[in-house]
């Protein structure tokens, strides 16, 4: 395997990137690099105007992947890969279920701990997608014995498959993440899912990956074993991804939510992203390729370097536009940077609940509260509650008050 490079911290010399995954890169050295915070080359416009990026999402977020609506099938930690996968026979393992359902089916993940390095390459339908539904207590952890253990790996055209409902943690190795997409992924939706404690990435998608959602997730406590900066619990590269009404913290080795180097039209909305080393967001690009026509809007962004910043390797990316987030206790407290549009952007303390004990509901009075652009909101919360509509406004980032 050649080895790539990645700028050090002075921002001049070089160094050795990190291992690959299945031999693509993984982490990009953005830690202490003159990331554009001040401004300079920044757009900004008045905030009644509606930039490009902005007008290329419509009236409305992607549509969801329809629902399974064909046979259900079991998986549980008694069970048998022998067996009929009924409830009263369920299979034993998720990469049974992987290997056997039909478009249009839905295998249902009994509460326990699977262990095991599953590998998905199968595909449903537009009209008929596979799901993994995982019930309370349905943890997909990571394998051992091979040089990266990751819970989930997705390649070669796996395409419209959900996964909800599951816990995903414990990903080992160099270059390891909990979630992997590479290969010609797409049209993916992870749900409702929890991802954690993976050594490196959270999530990682490669360059040609399309369409993967991811909605109504908790990330936390993902990376530290990789090289200073180089952890993100999402690190997406691709086209057309949606990041919306999820909660990230404690990418205490990187950033939150990574853009490079080549994500375009990815939208990243409503979410909560507290307690990062690096960046909350950070839309950038290298090795000759950029990222473009992101929107990044309605989210809040906490204890971090800075709420969202740009950083541009080679060409600088067009078409990018930043609005209307809440930013409080960054480091680097402006909403600025070349190569995006940022409109409507604010600093004030969004008053969670009580954020050292993990509870980032909004108090009374917080700023957050409807001031979210509700054409750029989820349906529901990452509680399930629902989002206001027609009266009102909804709010900031993953909760509704």
């Amino acid at each position: 395997m050649s080895i790539r490079y990645a700028l050090t911290p002075a921002g001049r010399g070089r160094r050795p990137r990190p291992p690959r995954i299945a031999g693509r890169l993984v982490a990009i050295a953005l830690m202490g690099v003159a990331i554009a915070v001040t401004g300079c080359g920044a757009a900004a416009v008045d905030a009644g105007d509606t930039p490009s990026a902005e007008r290329a999402v419509g009236s409305s977020l992607p549509k969801r992947l329809p629902a399974s609506r064909g046979t259900k099938r079991y998986v549980s930690p008694d069970g048998s890969d022998r067996s009929r996968g009924t409830a009263a026979a369920p299979w034993r393992t998720v990469q049974k279920a992987l290997n056997t359902l039909r478009p249009g089916q839905t295998a249902i993940v009994r509460a326990g701990t699977y262990r095991q390095n599953l590998v998905a390459d199968r595909a449903g339908r537009k009209s008929a997608p596979i799901t993994i539904s995982g019930e309370p207590g349905a943890v997909l952890a990571a394998g051992s014995g091979a040089e990266e253990n990751m819970p989930l790996e997705m390649v070669d055209g796996a395409a419209f498959l959900r996964f909800e409902g599951l816990v995903f943690e414990g990903a080992t190795g160099d270059s390891t993440t909990n979630v992997y997409a590479d290969r010609g992924v797409h049209d993916i939706e992870l749900s409702r899912c929890e991802v954690r404690r993976s050594q490196r990435q959270g999530f990682f998608s490669e360059a040609d990956t399309a369409r993967i959602q991811i909605l109504r997730c908790r990330f936390h406590d993902n990376g530290g074993s990789g090289p200073e900066g180089l952890d993100h619990s999402i690190y997406v590269q691709g086209s057309r991804h949606v990041i919306a009404g999820n909660l990230l913290t404690g990418a205490r080795n990187g950033n939150g939510i990574q853009l490079y180097p080549s994500s375009d039209n990815a939208i990243i909305v409503g979410n909560t992203i507290d307690d990062n080393l690096l960046d909350g967001v950070v839309i950038g690009d290298d090795d000759g390729r950029t990222t473009s026509d992101a929107l990044v809007a309605n989210n809040i962004v906490t204890r971090s370097r800075s709420a969202v910043a740009t950083y541009w390797g080679g060409a600088v990316g067009r078409g990018n536009v930043v609005r209307n987030n809440l930013g409080w206790r960054n480091d680097r407290r402006r909403f600025a940077g070349e190569g995006a549009v940022w409109v409507g952007n604010r600093t004030a303390d969004p008053r969670f609940v009580d954020a050292a004990a993990g509870d980032y509901h909004l108090s009374a009075g917080s700023p957050a509260i409807g001031r979210a652009l509700e054409r750029l909101t989820l349906p529901v919360d990452i509680d399930g509650r629902r989002r206001l509509r027609g009266v009102g406004r909804p709010d900031l980032g993953a909760y509704e008050r």
